[in-house]
């Protein structure tokens, strides 16, 4: 299978979803569908939120995420490797209206193919919102800032979608301590066979917080 080119409405297809659903099982090697959706929802959000929030963050313009107007590539292994908007939204609070309106039409229709739950798809999404604009806002010299504007618009889009967290991380002494997203969600990857992330919420408090430090230090 080649490389695939599609609009972002290809995501309310239940076949096509069901179909990136297997192959994330494969790329996974897990044959629980409620795992492998997951998992390629974890890195779906992500990439498929970055071109609308870092345009947000870095020029106060957002982009239009109504899905027919948002190119996805898409490799033969099932997994988006950029998302490009079209179009540009009129002012920047048209944004959370429409980000409600595409992950309306797009969540229950992965939650159908994995047999997951919309809400806990909401909330990877969140962590995915929270994370894109802290990075974004880290690199611009505010991450406090970063951390406010992920709190308001997550609040502007509005429930099941939960406000994001973030904790202050101890990386080195006599250094500032280094926010992170304190994650609201899992992506069951230690269910396909692999470590738990540094953040999974499925771990002692200590233990979480000593492998954040951890990988903070790399930032």
């Amino acid at each position: 299978m080649a490389d695939r080119i599609v609009t972002a409405d290809a995501l309310t297809d239940p076949g096509v979803v069901a179909e990136l659903v297997a192959l994330s099982g494969r790329q996974w090697a897990t044959a629980d569908r409620r795992v492998a959706g997951t998992l390629w929802w974890y890195t779906t959000s992500s990439i498929l939120l970055t071109p609308f929030l870092t345009r947000l963050a870095e020029v106060d313009l957002a982009p239009d995420p109504e899905l027919s107007g948002v190119r996805l590539h898409i490799n033969p292994e099932g997994r988006l490797l950029n998302a490009q908007p079209t179009r540009l939204l009129s002012t920047v609070d048209e944004l959370p209206g429409r980000l409600r309106a595409a992950l309306d039409a797009v969540l229950p229709v992965l939650a159908e193919a994995s047999g997951t739950r919309v809400r806990p798809l909401w909330a990877i999404t969140a962590d995915s919102l929270a994370n894109v604009l802290l990075r974004a806002w880290r690199g611009l010299g505010d991450p406090d800032r970063g951390a406010a504007q992920a709190t308001e618009l997550a609040a502007a889009i509005g429930a099941p979608m939960p406000v994001p967290r973030f904790v202050e991380v101890a990386v080195r002494a006599g250094s500032p301590p280094v926010r992170l997203v304190r994650r609201v969600s899992c992506c069951l990857i230690y269910q396909a066979g692999f470590a738990k992330c540094a953040s999974c919420p499925h771990q002692e408090p200590f233990e979480r917080l000593d492998r954040m430090a951890e990988a903070a230090r790399l930032l």
